[in-house]
């Protein structure tokens, strides 16, 4: 069965933390939802950026186009039992994100943006 939508409605997470949904309006304007395994959203989370970016390409005919929010925050904190960061962003709108930065990978982002040139080519915002 494929369920068309037309706008996401809200998501939900059930009481045991087992399943979450996906709650939506189809074209229609009925309610329609689908429900997974938590277990779903790491590959939902790996999956969707990369879906904008193509999707994004495809409309607009152009390679330089992405997704970019703004920063509205950033945390690094030591990861427990390891020599890595744990690097989290927020966006002003209460996105987040975390990586795990490895010293070496610390080290090179650290560099990258206090060498960045602001001559070099940029990606057009979207």
């Amino acid at each position: 069965m494929e369920i068309v939508g037309k706008a996401l409605t809200t998501c939900q997470v059930d009481p045991t933390g087992d399943s979450f949904r996906i709650v939506m309006e189809d074209t229609d304007g009925r309610p329609a939802s689908v429900v997974l395994p938590t277990d779903c959203l790491r590959s939902l989370l790996m999956t969707l950026p990369n879906v904008i970016e193509q999707a994004l390409k495809v409309r607009y005919r152009d390679d330089t186009l992405k997704v970019v929010y703004p920063m509205g925050g950033f945390s690094l904190q030591a990861a427990a039992g390891s020599d890595s960061r744990i690097l989290t962003m927020t966006t002003p709108d209460g996105f987040r994100v975390s990586f795990a930065l490895s010293p070496e990978d610390a080290g090179g982002l650290a560099t990258s943006l206090v060498d960045t040139d602001v001559d070099q080519p940029r990606a057009a915002l979207n």
